[in-house]
């Protein structure tokens, strides 16, 4: 009897860890979605996204996140430690921050943005994206989940995100400065 007691009280703490374990790994799995995926996927988002480019980063499944305005100086298709698997890397440049961060699924169009600042190293970046967290010009002011754009599965809670014209002409300027400075060194 005392046997089957202990049986009865353990088995609903297993039931809860089960359900924590799989809760956890849910998570997990949606925050890498399109981080690694084949060539092709890869090249087209790549070509989606072109040098000197303006592009917006923002996980709307995370909470405490800023929406940053990227510009975009390389980019690359790289192998990833999977076989078979690769990775869209950008090298760039943080221009603008949002002033807040953003609860999850809480983006709204009334984002305020301030200038990323500091000396040129410290806004000067290389990292590999997740094609589901980054977001391309589709229009003035508009840009679209990345992935979303070449028409790959993906969770995202905001599909569209409009940058404020100033924002876009400030960043437009910067982009142009940039490309100067290129044609000169060369």
């Amino acid at each position: 009897m005392l046997k089957s007691k202990k049986k009865e009280s353990f088995m609903p703490r297993i039931i809860m860890l089960a359900i924590v374990l799989v809760a956890v790994a849910t998570a997990s799995c949606l925050a890498d979605q399109l981080a690694w995926n084949s060539r092709s996927t890869c090249e087209e988002a790549a070509d989606s996204i072109g040098r000197n480019s303006i592009l917006l980063s923002y996980c709307s499944l995370c909470s405490n996140e800023h929406v940053e305005v990227w510009l975009v100086k390389g980019i690359s298709v790289a192998p990833t430690a999977a076989q078979g698997q690769f990775e869209v890397n950008i090298f760039g440049t943080r221009l603008y921050r949002s002033k807040e961060t953003l609860r999850e699924g809480k983006y709204s169009g009334s984002v305020e943005y301030e200038a990323v600042t500091g000396e040129e190293p410290v806004r000067w970046f290389a990292t590999a994206i997740d094609l589901a967290y980054v977001y391309v010009a589709t229009g003035e002011g508009a840009f679209r989940c990345l992935g979303k754009v070449i028409e790959r599965e993906c969770i995202i809670n905001v599909d569209t995100i409009s940058l404020p014209h100033h924002i876009l002409e400030q960043a437009k300027r910067e982009a142009m400065k940039e490309s100067k400075k290129l044609m000169v060194t060369w």
